[in-house]
């Protein structure tokens, strides 16, 4: 017999899958694990990255990469047709998903400036 032997039982007890949850709550906190994760708005990344994008955006360096990234993106000819119906639609359609992504940035970048100056305090000193 060649090959790597596998034993009948290669996972984990349950009881020590339980301990791996965060805090510690067994079964409740495993099944938590599994649910979808939910952000505040959609396609918005985390505070942290939102801020880095805005930052980021106001640096020649990011600003350049950003206009870059909407040029191909949101700024591109628009190219739907095709030979036949369906074809116009699947371009439209990758269109879309396209133009997706650059909305998605430009909502990050937005997203991470509102971030930013709620942090800050009265006096602009930040937080």
């Amino acid at each position: 017999m060649s090959g790597p032997f596998i034993p009948e039982r290669a996972a984990q007890p349950m009881d020590l899958l339980e301990q791996l949850t965060e805090d510690g709550s067994g079964w409740d906190g495993l099944e938590a694990l599994f649910r979808p994760q939910m952000q505040a708005a959609p396609l918005q990344p985390h505070e942290g990255v939102a801020k880095f994008m805005y930052g980021l955006y106001h640096t020649a360096e990011g600003r350049a990469m950003f206009e870059w990234m909407m040029d191909i993106t949101l700024r591109m000819p628009l190219r739907s047709t095709g030979q036949t119906f369906e074809q116009t639609a699947l371009n439209t359609a990758t269109r879309q998903g396209i133009n997706g992504v650059g909305e998605a940035i430009l909502a990050a970048i937005g997203h991470g400036g509102k971030l930013v100056e709620k942090s800050q305090n009265q006096n602009g000193a930040g937080s």
